[in-house]
């Protein structure tokens, strides 16, 4: 009897766990559905920064002085007649402040965008002067100011190679900040451009060819321009160049202090306003003053704390235009036209001081 019901309870044991696997249905998988993914190659771009390099200024302030010089002013655009003192000026210093700031509004691996501001001021210090000479006045009086905007783009197209512009509005003339006249002077913008095409030959050396149309010359022109940033393989010396506008080569002391050599092409027009009643004579109409001087200088730059920069130079001006001209003209580089009226300077030491805040 217990062997039977043994039996019997043996075979439906048999039969439910049969039952159960028999109605557990097996899950198919379809590997049809899924593909083999290739590794995507991801694009890349070269940047604008080179190892070695000074560190970009975000904000500079300083101060910038021209000792003791003489001016001749010489009136008449066929004769420049030189007539006793009325048009000779003994300059004590030539001094001003200058601002810049400068920062990224874009800047990722495709695009870097830049916006500047500028203010640069040159107060004419006179000493022995005849008030009666229109040009000479209006520099003691009011000295020169440059105000404008100003913007850099960086556009890589891959990792080699890439197009750099740049574009500023100055409103230039003697005029100060609280002249009530500086309206006219700010509808009168002059307009900088450039335009290059580079090449990022390796993390220390990038190398681009351009066109500018400058005020550099102090006439309006169009100049050819190389940019050259590079560091050497030993990071102890490099060249930092925009040649012919600057050129410098450099001594990296450490990553604190450095030391450059070179020389800077500084100029730009400023207006020369004519009101009425004061000098209101047509040969004083719609002036221009062509101001262009070549600067030879060696600098210090030293971190101060972390990224409080300060800069010291040192140099020569050398003067290359301090004419006038009667419009905004276009002027070929030796170009043989008369200008309105032909100013000389003589040559003077100058120093400059600056605070920087540099960027990472």
């Amino acid at each position: 009897m217990i062997k039977k019901l043994f039996l019997s309870a043996f075979i439906l044991g048999t039969v439910t766990i049969h039952a159960q696997v028999d109605s557990t249905k097996e899950e198919m998988i379809d590997f049809s559905q899924f593909e083999v993914v290739e590794p995507t190659e991801v694009k890349r771009y070269c940047t604008s920064k080179v190892l070695g390099l000074s560190p970009s200024k975000l904000i500079s302030v300083g101060y910038d002085i021209q000792t003791n010089q003489t001016l001749k002013n010489y009136e008449g655009s066929e004769t420049y007649d030189l007539i006793g003192n009325k048009n000779q000026a003994s300059i004590q210093n030539t001094a001003g402040l200058r601002i810049a700031a400068n920062y990224p509004i874009l800047s990722n691996t495709k695009w870097l965008i830049n916006l500047g501001a500028t203010y640069w001021r040159s107060n004419f210090h006179m000493g022995s002067h005849d008030g009666t000479n229109h040009v000479i006045h209006k520099l003691h009086e009011n000295g020169l100011t440059t105000m404008g905007l100003n913007t850099t783009i960086f556009k890589p197209l891959n990792e080699k190679y890439f197009v750099l512009a740049f574009a500023s509005a100055d409103a230039n003339g003697d005029y100060k900040l609280n002249s009530s006249d500086i309206g006219s002077y700010l509808v009168k913008p002059k307009i900088t451009a450039a335009a290059f095409f580079g090449k990022k030959r390796s993390d220390y050396s990038i190398l681009g060819f351009g066109i500018s149309r400058t005020y550099r010359p102090g006439a309006l022109g169009v100049i050819p321009l190389i940019l050259f940033n590079h560091t050497f393989q030993n990071r102890k010396w490099g060249i930092e160049s925009l040649f012919p506008a600057r050129f410098a080569v450099r001594r990296t002391i450490n990553t604190r202090n450095l030391l450059f050599l070179g020389y800077e092409l500084e100029g730009n027009s400023y207006n020369i306003s004519n009101p009425s009643g004061v000098a209101s004579i047509p040969f004083y109409d719609n002036l221009e003053l062509r101001r262009s001087e070549i600067r030879p200088r060696i600098t210090y730059e030293c971190s101060l704390s972390g990224f409080i920069w300060l800069s010291v130079q040192a140099g020569y001006r050398i003067n290359y235009n301090f004419n006038i001209d009667q419009g905004d003209k276009f002027r070929l580089i030796g170009s043989d036209e008369k200008y309105h009226m032909v100013n000389t300077l003589t040559n003077p030491l100058y120093f400059q001081v600056s605070l920087n805040l540099v960027s990472p």
